[in-house]
């Protein structure tokens, strides 16, 4: 097991491989990953991102604000601690826009390998 999941799973108090190879992180919303085609530290950190931002700065699972504030921060909070970075809400909804799902998962690797440079991301366009 990479030392970045065992980390991950530390942060995400609660958090377990099922038998399918899925990364559970949090049960109550479904944040989870597959862990099928990671196979490096690298491989890792784009799932987080690219799986986990959603939940960061947009996903409302529950019926009041103030709870899903609270949740979106606890999530971005986790990220940070796992990758060693400083993301705000704001950084979180440009990575979702741009990289959530995996949709342009060679950006993703590009963004990790420059140290996470914003402006990266924002030099893209969207559709």
């Amino acid at each position: 097991m990479l030392r970045i999941s065992k980390k991950t799973m530390k942060v995400f108090d609660g958090s377990f491989i099922n038998d399918n190879n899925e990364l559970i992180l949090v049960t109550k919303t479904n944040l989870y990953f597959r862990l099928d085609d990671v196979y490096n530290e690298l491989d890792f950190k784009c799932k987080i991102l690219e799986w986990c931002s959603r939940d960061a700065c947009k996903t409302q699972p529950y019926g009041q604000q103030w709870r899903n504030n609270k949740y979106n921060d606890h999530i971005r909070r986790n990220i940070n601690i796992i990758l060693d970075t400083d993301f705000s809400k704001d950084d979180m909804l440009q990575i979702y826009t741009r990289l959530g799902n995996s949709c342009h998962h060679d950006l993703t690797v590009k963004f990790i390998e420059s140290n996470y440079k914003l402006d990266l991301l924002k030099s893209i366009p969207l559709y």
